[in-house]
């Protein structure tokens, strides 16, 4: 069991780090971002800073507005290292997933950044946290300690 401080710690910097990106940021980071259109002051002028940005990068990008929602998404296919990460963390989830339930937890993906990611149970707040990167290394109280919540988490089939 890691030491709870720690993870903690580990889970406010990332936090911090992910909060402290603006959106062509996020978009570098994660390859999408995506706002309701009634939080962008002006949708062309949005869409336009992200185009002007990915160009200087040369970086291929597609925006849109679709059912009142602005996106932007980078373009092309995956490459073999992200194609990896994401077989990496399918697997690792999976394996989440079940720790937190055989504890009574629920389990849901609060935020992921590269290699690290924080989790939580959405009947008592508990929150985990993984580094995929570091063995995996693994803890909070959503893998530590039993879910106080009354009603038993719904099974996935995940098979």
């Amino acid at each position: 069991m890691e030491d709870p401080i720690e993870i903690q710690r580990r889970i406010e910097r990332l936090v911090k780090r992910v909060q402290r990106r603006d959106d062509y940021g996020k978009l570098l980071a994660t390859g999408q971002v995506i706002h309701p259109v009634d939080e962008v002051d002006d949708p062309d002028a949005w869409r336009a800073e992200i185009k002007r940005q990915a160009r200087s990068d040369r970086i291929k990008v597609r925006t849109g507005l679709t059912s009142g929602m602005l996106w932007a998404l980078t373009h092309g296919p995956l490459t073999e290292a992200q194609r990896e990460e994401a077989i990496r963390h399918f697997h690792l989830y999976d394996r989440l997933d079940s720790e937190a339930k055989v504890r009574g937890h629920s389990f849901k993906v609060e935020l992921r950044d590269g290699e690290e990611a924080v989790f939580s149970c959405g009947r008592c707040g508990a929150l985990g946290y993984a580094d995929a990167a570091a063995g995996p290394l693994v803890g909070g109280r959503l893998f530590d300690s039993d879910c106080p919540g009354e009603e038993p988490p719904v099974a996935t089939d995940t098979g």
